[in-house]
Formats: structure tokens, sequence, C-alpha cells
């Protein structure tokens, strides 16, 4: 039994007790009772549809706060707000970044109706409620001098009108417009409260809907320029590809030429000595150009493994390397011009590190044989380490031209040089090849000076 029974059975006790008495004063205060039973009734049926109400704004709020698809969040508001205030028809405008132009972007009507003009409701009322952020009831809006109505209101029959504005979070989001015609019964002040407390969460819905698309979108540009910018990037680096090809056969084409030529010079002095009678084959011409043929295979040799290092990585070989003892075989193995002095700095209590010692010495043999190629005229090549807390530093400097400080940031691109012989890929290798042991490379120049180049290594390789 609920408390409506209960309180039948009670109003129906107080009829009977209110048959039964015949003394005035029992009689007067039963109808007190009986007056304040109907009272209670009508406050808990009161309570109970404020109750209904706010279950329906309750699911009205959760189904919304579920939708993320604007236009099909904005049709659910006009369906609920139709049901809510159990009107005939409504709409839904937005206000736009300007909170200026408007557009209606969803409505419905009754069923069995069908849509009319896109303007069918009172623009003047709908503007109203979105400048001055208030609510709006007419009961009469046919009579309501306070608005401009269209024809299509007229024809209509319309005659019951509540807008309401959606703000969330201090944005103006739009207004929803309700109506009913004259057959049907006005608004009440209670069904602008239940518009206005939806409007709330609707208005809440709408700002996340919207916001979710413009991620969305900013997102599908984001995603286009992504691929915009890869396609391009893409096209870039075939360019440069090309453009590499391109240089790298022209510099191998020439310095490659150009040894050829020397030996082949050489070959055919030799065939014509060797091939004339009655001349004494002195062993220094022969060695003169046997060692002019042996500089110039080095060269190439030098030349095709630069290319095949640089084309085809190596992996690096690990071992105990004694920093030491390879720069100074590099010092050996690279031809010194007389005029070239070497000064020698090594810390001898440096300890060994695990390095690959072939690729270290391919890099000392680039710096040390451009620092003596700086030196034309001679000069001074130091070679120096010393431990830097976790690191080995290894510094190879010349006292010769220098590098021009436009040419400085570019020295360690691939088939950048300034030099007539070569292809530019030396420092590049070197640099490679100090990046893979985890160090670093630097260069310090002044032109007429000399330039010094400071190699890091880590004590520890990891990876």
């Amino acid at each position: 039994m609920n408390a409506t029974d209960k309180l039948d059975i009670l109003a129906a006790e107080f009829e009977r007790l209110l048959e039964q008495s015949t003394r005035p004063g029992d009689v007067r205060k039963i109808r007190q009772m009986s007056a304040l039973v109907g009272e209670l009734r009508q406050e808990f049926d009161d309570l109970l549809h404020q109750r209904q109400e706010l279950a329906s704004l309750y699911d009205i709020a959760r189904d919304l706060a579920a939708a993320s698809d604007l236009q099909d969040l904005l049709s659910a508001i006009v369906d609920k707000a139709i049901v809510l205030v159990n009107a005939e028809r409504g709409y839904i405008v937005l206000a736009d970044v300007s909170e200026e132009a408007h557009i209606a972007v969803a409505r419905r009507f009754s069923e069995g109706e069908l849509a009319a003009a896109k303007d069918t409701f009172s623009s003047s009322l709908v503007r109203r409620v979105m400048q001055t952020r208030e609510p709006i009831l007419t009961t009469d809006v046919q009579g309501d001098e306070r608005y401009e109505l269209s024809q299509s209101i007229i024809l209509q029959d319309i005659r019951s009108v509540l807008a309401v504005p959606l703000i969330a979070r201090g944005v103006l989001q739009g207004a929803i417009y309700v109506d009913t015609r004259m057959s049907v019964r006005p608004f009440s002040e209670a069904d602008l409260k239940l518009l206005e407390a939806m409007a709330g969460s609707a208005a809440l819905a709408i700002r996340a809907a919207r916001l979710f698309e413009e991620v969305r979108q900013s997102n599908e540009q984001l995603q286009q320029a992504l691929a915009d910018l890869r396609s391009a990037q893409n096209r870039l680096i075939e360019a440069e590809r090309l453009a590499a090809v391109g240089r790298l056969a022209a510099s191998v084409a020439h310095e490659l030429r150009n040894p050829l030529t020397v030996m082949r010079g050489s070959l055919y002095y030799l065939n014509r000595l060797v091939s004339m009678e009655g001349i004494d084959h002195s062993p220094d011409i022969l060695r003169r150009h046997f060692a002019k043929m042996d500089a110039e295979i080095d060269r190439q040799a030098k030349i095709i493994n630069d290319l095949l290092f640089f084309s085809r990585h190596r992996p690096r070989q690990l071992s105990s390397a004694d920093i030491n003892a390879i720069l100074i075989e590099t010092l050996l193995r690279v031809p010194m011009p007389e005029s070239v002095t070497v000064l020698q700095d090594l810390d001898p209590e440096l300890m060994p590190i695990r390095a690959d010692a072939d690729q270290l010495q391919q890099v000392f043999i680039n710096l040390v044989t451009n620092a003596v190629q700086a030196m034309p005229e001679g000069g001074m090549l130091s070679v120096s380490t010393r431990r830097d807390g976790d690191y080995i530093e290894i510094r190879v400097q010349d006292t010769g031209i220098g590098i021009a400080e436009e040419n400085l940031a570019r020295v360690f691109e691939p088939f950048f040089t300034t030099k007539e012989k070569g292809i530019g890929l030396g420092l590049a290798v070197s640099a490679s090849i100090i990046e893979g042991h985890r160090g670093t490379i630097r260069v310090e120049s002044k032109v007429g000076k000399g330039t010094v180049f400071i190699v890091r290594l880590p004590m520890q390789l990891i990876g």
C-alpha cells in the first residue's frame, strides 16, 4: 500500500465519521481534519510530480551527455524538449562565434504534420532571448505587442511560445524554442522552469559536442597536413637523393679519372722505357713511377672505401682500444712532409675504451691528412689526448690556412669540399663513425691561423 492509498483510506474514514457525528463541535473538527488530509494529498501529488520531473531531467541530462555527434544531439534536444513541456513544435538555434549570426539547425513537428518553410517561428523573439540571455514565456504570442510575427506564425495559428537561452560556462551556445497552437493549452511558469533546467544540461552537451567536432576537424586537418608534409618530404628526399647521386657521380668520375690518367702516363713511359734497346733502366726512375702509381692506387682505394662506408654502414666491431696507440700508428701511416712539425701531447694514464679501433683510426687518418693538407707551406701539427670526466677528448690541431666562417657549418656535410682533390666524404664519414660511438666531433677555425678538430668519446660505450 503506497502513500496515496493510505491518504485515500484516511479521507474515507473522515467522511464516515462525519456522517455518524451529530455534535456540531465534532463535525467542525472532523471537517478540519478532512481538509488537512486534502491539503496533504495535494502536497504529496505536487511532490510526486516534482519527483517525476526531476527523474525526467536526470534521464535527459544522462542521454545528452552520452551524445557526441552534434546533429544527432540537436535532434535529441528538440525531441526531449517537446516531450518535457508537452509542446507541438521545437527548434534549436545555434549562435556562431560572434554571437550575431544565428542558424536554425534542427526542428521537429508534431506527429503527422509536414514541415513547412524553414523560418516558421518568431525570429524577433529568439533574437531577444539570445541578446538578453533571458528566457521568454508568452501565453498568447499573437496578442503580444512585444514581438514581431512572421506570416507563418499567424497562418499556423500559433498560440503559446517558450524560448530559453543555451549558456554553457558563460558562453552563449544558442536557444531552444517551442510553441503550441490555439487548440492546445498555453505554457505555464512550471513549463518555463522545466525547460530552463533542461537548457543547462543541453548547453553543456552542445558545447562538448562542438569542442569534439572542432577537435575532430582539427585532427583531420592535421592528418591531412601531416600527409602533405610527408609527401613533400618524400619529394624533397628524392630530389636531394638524385642531386646527391649527380654530385657523387661527377665527383667520383673526376677523382678517379685523374689517378687513372697519371697511372696510364706512367705505364706508357715505363713501356717505352723497357722497349727501347740500349737504354739503361735506372732503378730510381722505375721506383719513382711505381711509387707514383702506388700513391694513386691508395687514393682511389680511399675514395672507394669512403663511398662504401657512406652508402653501406659497417657494424662496429667493439674491442679494447688504446686511443694513444691508435693515434701514434696514425701518425706513422700518414706521410708527413719535412716542413711539418708534429707535437704529441698524449695522456700516459689514459685507460683503454671499448670501441672499433679500425673505424677510429679511419677518423684520425682523415683528420691528420686534412691537417697536413691545410699546411702546404709547412707548420705545426698538434695531437693531444686527455680525460674529461666520463669522456676522452682528442684534439687534432694545425697552423694552416683555416676554414672560412661561412663553410664551418658545412664541413661535415656529404660531398662538400673546398679542395681541388677529393669528393667531400672524409669528414662526413668521420662524423658518422663518432656519432655511432655515442661521441661528438666539432671544429673551430680562423682563417690564416689554423683549425682544430675536437673529438669526444665516452669511456663506457653503451648500446
